[in-house]
C-alpha cells in the first residue's frame, strides 16, 4: 500500500478548535464591548437627568421651608432648610465641577450660578427674619420666590430638552442594539455552519476508511484469510492504520498456517505419548500386581511357625489372636498401593504388624500409640501402606541391631490444616548424610518403585517409596522430615487436611 503523508487528524482538529474558538471570542468580543457602551452613555444620560431632578426637588422644599420659617417662626423648618442648603449647595458644587463647554454644561454651570445667588437670598431673609427686621425679610423672601420661580423654570426647560434627547438617543441606542444583534445572529450563523461542514467533513474522511476497515476484520474473523486490503486514499493516522492492518492481516495468514502445521504435528506427537502412556500404565499396573504377591516367604514361616509354638504350648486363644492379626496384615497388603486409606486403617494394620513382632521377640520391642486431638484426625487420607513401612524399619535397621531392644512410639497430633505422624525409635538412628539422601528430590522420584524385600522385610517398600508416594498424593515436596533428636530417631509426616476419597472395596 503507498503511503500518503498529510497532516496529522490532531492537528486538523487542533487548527479547527483554534479557529472556532477565535471567531466565537471575536464574536463575544464585540457584543460586550457594544453593551458597554451603550449602558456607559444610557447610565451618563441618566444620571444628568437624576442631578437635575433632585436639585429641582430641594428647591421647592427649600422654598417651602422659608415660607414655613417666616410664617410661623418654626425651629424644625429652620432645622430642614439648613440640611436641604447643604444638599443643594453640594449638588450646585457637583454640577459645576463636572460641567462641560457645551450648550447643555453652560446651562448646567448657569443654574449653580442662580443657585448660590438664591441661597443668598434665603439666608438674608431667614437673617432679617431672626432680626425681627420685617422689611428686610418682606423683600429678601420676594426675591426668593422670584428667583426661586426663575431657576425651576430653566431647570424644565433643560430636563424637556434632555427628555427630547433622551428619547433621541434611545432611537439611536435601539439602532445599536438591533444592529449588533444582527451581526451576532450572522456570526453564530457562520460559525455553525463552519463547524457542521468541518464536522460532516471530518467523519466522512474518518469514518469511511474504518468502515472498510471493520469490513476487513469481519471477513478475517470469518476465517478468509486470504482477504485483499485495497489501498485507499487517506492521510495521516489513517493511511498508518492501513498500512499495520495489512501486516497484521498477512502475519494473521501466516500464523494460521504455522499453527494448522503445528496442530498436526501436534496430534501425531499426542498420539505417540497416549502409547507411551498406555504402555506405562500397563507397566505400573503389572508392578503393583506383582508387588501384591510379594510377601517374603521368610515371614510367613516364621509368623506360621511362632503360630504352630504357641499353639502347642498356650492353646487356641492365643493362635486364634496371633492368627488374626497376621491374616489383618496379609488382607490390608492384598489390597495395593493404588487405593487410599484413612490413617485409622493404617494405625490399626501398624499395631496389627507390632503385635507380631511383640509376640515373636517378646518384651524387646516396646510400642505405644498416643493420639494427642480429637477424632476426626484420624479420618485423615494418605496412600496405603505408608505407617508399616517406618515402624518395620525402626525396628530392622534400628532396634533389633541392640541387644537390649528399644521402643516404637507412633503420635499422632494435628490442628486446622495439617496432621503430624510421628514414628519414633530409641535403636541404632541415621546419620546425617543417610537423612539428606533419603530426603533429597530426584527426577527418579515422577515414579515410587518397588524393590525385592530383604530377609526380614514384609514388603519391597522402604522410606524412600514411601517419601515418594507421599509427595505424589498430595502433591508437595514437604510431606516428610526426618530428625535425630535425644537419642531418638524420627520420622515426621505432615500431611494436609480435607483429602477425600471414596471407600475401597472389602477384601475377604
Amino acid at each position: 500500500m503507498n503511503k500518503k503523508n498529510g497532516m496529522r487528524y490532531r492537528t486538523k482538529l487542533i487548527v479547527f478548535f483554534l479557529f472556532s474558538a477565535a471567531i466565537t471570542m471575536m464574536a463575544c468580543i464585540y457584543t460586550y464591548v457594544s453593551s458597554q457602551l451603550l449602558i456607559r452613555e444610557t447610565s451618563q444620560m441618566f444620571s444628568k437627568n437624576l442631578e437635575l431632578a433632585a436639585v429641582y426637588s430641594e428647591l421647592g422644599d427649600i422654598q417651602q421651608d422659608i415660607q414655613i420659617y417666616l410664617s410661623t417662626n418654626s425651629s424644625e423648618s429652620l432645622l430642614s432648610y439648613y440640611d436641604r442648603v447643604n444638599t443643594i449647595s453640594y449638588n450646585a458644587n457637583r454640577m459645576m465641577e463636572n460641567a462641560s463647554y457645551t450648550a447643555r454644561g453652560i446651562k448646567t454651570m448657569n443654574i449653580a450660578n442662580m443657585i448660590t445667588h438664591y441661597l443668598k437670598q434665603a439666608d438674608g431673609a431667614m437673617v432679617a427674619k431672626r432680626g425681627r427686621n420685617i422689611n428686610d425679610y418682606t423683600e429678601y423672601y420676594a426675591q426668593t420666590v422670584k428667583e426661586n420661580a426663575y431657576i425651576m423654570s430653566y431647570i424644565q426647560e433643560i430636563m424637556s430638552s434632555d427628555l427630547i434627547d433622551s428619547l433621541k438617543k434611545s432611537a439611536e441606542i435601539n439602532q445599536k442594539v438591533q444592529s449588533a444583534t444582527i451581526f451576532n445572529i450572522i456570526l453564530i450563523l457562520g460559525v455553525v455552519v463552519f463547524v457542521s461542514v468541518a464536522i460532516v467533513a471530518f467523519s466522512f474522511e474518518i469514518t469511511r476508511p474504518i468502515t472498510q476497515l471493520a469490513k476487513y476484520s469481519k471477513e478475517i474473523s470469518d476465517g478468509n484469510f486470504d482477504v485483499e486490503i485495497k489501498p485507499i486514499k487517506a492521510s495521516g493516522e489513517i493511511s498508518v492504520l492501513y498500512g499495520v492492518f495489512n501486516l497484521m492481516a498477512v502475519n494473521i495468514r501466516e500464523h494460521f498456517n504455522q499453527m494448522q502445521e503445528k496442530q498436526r504435528l501436534e496430534k501425531s506427537l499426542s498420539e505417540q505419548k497416549l502409547n507411551n502412556l498406555k504402555i506405562k500404565n500397563a507397566l505400573r499396573e503389572s508392578e503393583l500386581l506383582a508387588l501384591q504377591s510379594q510377601v517374603n516367604p521368610h515371614f510367613i514361616f516364621n509368623t506360621i511357625n511362632i503360630g504352630a509354638k504357641i499353639a502347642m504350648m498356650q492353646g487356641d486363644k492365643i493362635t486364634c489372636t496371633y492368627l488374626e492379626n497376621a491374616a489383618d496384615i496379609f488382607r490390608y497388603n492384598l489390597k495395593g498401593l493404588d487405593t487410599r486409606a484413612t490413617l485409622k486403617d493404617e494405625i490399626e494394620n501398624v499395631v496389627s504388624y507390632m503385635y507380631l513382632l511383640q509376640t515373636r521377640f517378646g518384651d524387646s520391642v516396646d510400642f505405644t500409640v498416643n493420639i494427642n486431638g480429637d477424632e476426626n484426625l484420624l479420618a485423615t487420607e494418605l496412600p496405603r501402606m505408608t505407617l508399616q513401612p517406618l515402624a518395620e524399619n525402626a525396628y530392622i535397621h534400628g532396634i533389633s541391631e541392640q541387644e537390649d531392644g528399644g521402643s516404637i512410639t507412633l503420635t499422632v497430633s494435628g490442628d486446622n490444616e495439617l496432621v503430624t505422624v510421628t514414628v519414633a525409635d530409641n535403636g541404632k538412628g541415621l546419620t546425617q548424610e543417610k537423612i539428606e539422601e533419603l530426603l533429597a528430590e530426584h527426577e527418579s522420584d515422577a515414579e515410587p518403585r518397588v524393590k525385592p524385600p530383604k530377609a526380614g522385610h514384609t514388603t519391597g517398600i522402604g522410606v524412600d517409596n514411601v517419601l515418594k508416594r507421599l509427595r505424589l498424593f498430595f502433591g508437595r515436596s514437604d510431606v516428610m522430615d526426618i530428625r535425630r533428636e535425644n537419642g531418638e530417631t524420627k520420622f515426621i509426616l505432615m500431611l494436609p487436611r480435607g483429602v477425600k476419597s471414596a471407600p475401597d472395596e472389602e477384601i475377604e
